[in-house]
């Protein structure tokens, strides 16, 4: 009971608030083009969110607006107690917080699989430390526990025979995997997953997916932007339906995909399930 408990309080604690929040682009000199429009929402700690909706609704964009990999236009998104809208903001600490798992991997492909999940937490540790005047022992002792915890993750999803193959000789299942987890090698407090499966192959999506519903059942919060609509509705606490730089429905996975309210919901579905 204590457990569930603890759940429930997770669940009504707000992580991330997001008010008006839109972004535009510029076409050409003297029309922009309104990505997203004045959008509001809530993401509680612990909440898994998925994000459903046409190509070209926003989707993406609202994902990569959340740690301002785009910059938004006009709005704000609270997170942890700070805007990350507000340019005087640190993005850059607050995006130690957040992982983020693209379509493409996004690997690099001249270093290894642990490099790659040893990089960024060994460059922020050292950063934190002194950077170039860190002691010599130190640097060392943050690169061990680096390639301790990467290699922890690894065995996690069983790939630590893969540690010192480059990327491209891997699946792209095992690429994706992976991404997965130099993400969670920063112990974000939130995961960002922006369409994880589109890029694979078919017999590869369930491996990516079992690991995403892993993090689901351990708790960690998440958003992902998924066409899989079968995995959305077993996984998501809430499902956000977007179209045309809105979010048109927000509602639990059962009511939304059983009893959606608005004819375009409606239409969606019928096309998808």
């Amino acid at each position: 009971m204590s457990n569930q408990n603890e759940m429930n309080k997770e669940l009504t604690e707000e992580l991330i608030v997001i008010k008006g929040l839109s972004k535009s682009f510029p076409i050409g000199k003297k029309k922009t083009l309104n990505v997203l429009n004045s959008i509001d929402a809530v993401i509680h700690r612990g909440e898994k969110i998925a994000v459903i909706g046409p190509s070209g609704s926003g989707k993406s964009t609202f994902l990569r607006c959340l740690n301002c990999m785009e910059d938004p236009t006009g709005g704000s998104i609270i997170f942890n107690g700070e805007d990350l809208a507000d340019p005087k903001v640190d993005i850059n600490k607050h995006r130690e917080h957040i992982g983020m798992v693209f379509q493409q991997f996004n690997l690099f492909n001249n270093k290894t699989v642990l490099q790659n999940i040893m990089l960024a937490p060994i460059y922020l540790k050292t950063k934190k430390a002194g950077g170039l005047f860190a002691k010599r022992a130190v640097k060392k002792q943050i690169r061990e526990e680096a390639k301790e915890k990467a290699m922890q993750l690894l065995r996690r999803i069983g790939l630590e025979d893969k540690a010192n193959a480059y990327p491209s000789t891997l699946s792209g299942g095992q690429k994706q995997r992976i991404a997965i987890i130099r993400a969670l090698a920063m112990e974000p407090e939130v995961m960002l997953f922006d369409e994880p499966t589109s890029a694979l192959d078919p017999e590869m999506v369930g491996e990516v997916l079992d690991l995403i519903r892993q993090l689901a059942n351990e708790g960690m919060t998440m958003v992902i932007v998924t066409h899989e609509m079968g995995f959305a509705r077993e996984v998501a606490d809430r499902v956000l339906f977007m179209d045309g730089g809105i979010i048109a429905e927000d509602a639990p996975p059962h009511e939304l995909f059983s009893n959606p309210k608005l004819p375009r919901t409606q239409e969606f579905l019928s096309k998808v399930l």
